[in-house]
């Protein structure tokens, strides 16, 4: 505990008169403390050189002449000034050392009280709990206004938090609004095909496309059922994005381009349909959401042909035939069956394409399940909406281009919707995402089978 009048100095005035006075010379002869600078001084003059030889003792004997007298009036009123100036600083030095006594007081009163409750508390630390309850001495009124204040203090403070919190949160979503925009534009804009190499080639995405795909990529991650009991539904996935790798090809672009212009030409011109709406019940709870909000649409068509981006899960062989060779529809659901005829599946869930990514060569990366899945732009045109199984389906139903499978709470079969294409040049291959399972993950793919 620091005292500050222990910490304060003397006037700067009093401190300057002090140190001017204690560099004054002393007169040998009358030992009478003169200034250095007596000349620039108003009320002290220096004495004459005179002053203090023996023709001035001789005039002293005879009596004091006039020029000697006045000389003495003068000295005499230095001296007044001096004393007065030394009787000043003594005041204030008593009263600053007054002050510290009292001070001093206070702090050992302070100190007997800490070490008062310090000895209390032990003592009751130290008694046999009795089973009564116990209660702390009860504040005076001066800790009862200190803790108020510090609860004020404490409120101020944590509402600055909340707002700098709620600013800081609002700057992100904006940047990360702002780098998904660019994303979602340099994603869906479909480069010219002098622009993109023969074979297929897959480079790392840039960091607006990544963080673009990152987002798309979690924020369609939902609940599945239990592989071992459906009864039961599994957290949502907790995943990290490792890598995206962005996939060109000169044939799969002019194939979809080609298939993209017929579609205009069917149609006159005029847009499709847009997507109904999507309702999803897991467990007991129902879930509408706006179809332009569950699933993204590519932007830069003039006319709706409802392109959009879907996911799509299989075994790394079967991926690395599709980045050969495109998708091709005749061979689908040779491995895991199909519900809706020939086809080649998608999903605006990327969650649903977990248990078809990875199946016969699994890696785990620190411990955790590591798996990779495709992103497509999908032109589903005119779709049709599928309520029942129809595994012999081969094609679209007539004045439809693709298959829409309903959810149960549609009416339909399946728990999230399914996206059906019979035909690969309505298919074109934009994105890999590898990503691994967190280790407290807990989906359908980390859940114990047993």
């Amino acid at each position: 505990m620091e005292c500050f009048h222990m910490r304060q100095e003397l006037p700067p005035s009093v401190r300057n008169q002090l140190e001017a006075v204690q560099s004054w010379p002393l007169c040998l002869t009358r030992t009478i403390p003169l200034p250095h600078d007596a000349k620039d001084s108003p009320n002290v003059e220096t004495p004459s050189a005179t002053s203090c030889s023996g023709s001035s003792f001789l005039e002293e004997e005879n009596g004091p002449s006039e020029k000697n007298r006045e000389e003495l009036q003068k000295h005499n009123a230095n001296f007044k000034m001096l004393y007065d100036m030394q009787q000043q600083l003594i005041a204030t030095l008593q009263e600053q050392l007054r002050v510290q006594e009292i001070d001093l007081d206070s702090m050992k009163q302070v100190n007997a009280w800490q070490e008062k409750e310090l000895a209390s508390l032990k003592s009751q630390l130290q008694r046999p709990f009795d089973g009564e309850k116990r209660h702390l001495p009860e504040p005076d009124e001066s800790e009862a206004k200190s803790l108020e204040k510090l609860k004020s203090e404490l409120a101020n403070m944590s509402a600055e938090w909340t707002l700098h919190r709620e600013q800081a949160d609002a700057h992100a979503m904006e940047a990360m609004a702002t780098s998904v925009q660019a994303g979602w534009k340099a994603a869906c804009a479909l480069p010219h095909e002098s622009t993109v190499s023969l074979r297929t080639s897959v480079v790392p995405a840039d960091k607006t496309e990544f963080s673009f795909v990152e987002w798309l990529f979690t924020r369609s991650l939902v609940k599945h059922r239990h592989a071992r009991d459906p009864s039961l539904w599994c957290p949502t996935a907790r995943v990290k994005v490792l890598e995206v790798q962005k996939i060109e090809n000169r044939t799969f672009l002019k194939r979809y381009a080609q298939r993209r212009e017929e579609l205009l030409e069917e149609r006159a011109g005029q847009s499709c349909e847009p997507l109904q709406d999507i309702k999803t019940l897991i467990g007991k709870s129902l879930q509408n959401r706006r179809s332009i909000e569950e699933v993204c649409h590519c932007p830069d068509s003039g006319v709706n042909l409802n392109e959009v981006l879907l996911f799509h899960g299989s075994p790394s062989a079967k991926i690395n035939g599709i980045l050969t060779s495109g998708f091709d529809p005749r061979y689908a659901g040779l491995g895991t069956g199909a519900m809706f005829g020939q086809g080649s599946y998608f999903a605006h869930n990327a969650s649903k394409c977990f248990r078809y990514a990875g199946d016969d060569d699994v890696e785990r990366k620190n411990g955790g399940l590591c798996q990779t899945v495709l992103v497509v732009r999908a032109l589903l045109g005119n779709p049709h909406y599928q309520r029942l199984m129809c595994p012999e389906r081969r094609m679209p139903p007539a004045n439809s281009d693709s298959v829409v499978a309903l959810t149960k709470a549609e009416g339909g079969c399946v728990d999230h919707r399914e996206y059906v294409l019979y035909d690969k040049a309505s298919i074109l291959p934009l994105y890999l995402i590898e990503f691994e399972h967190l280790p407290d993950c807990r989906c359908q793919m980390c859940s114990p089978q047993d």
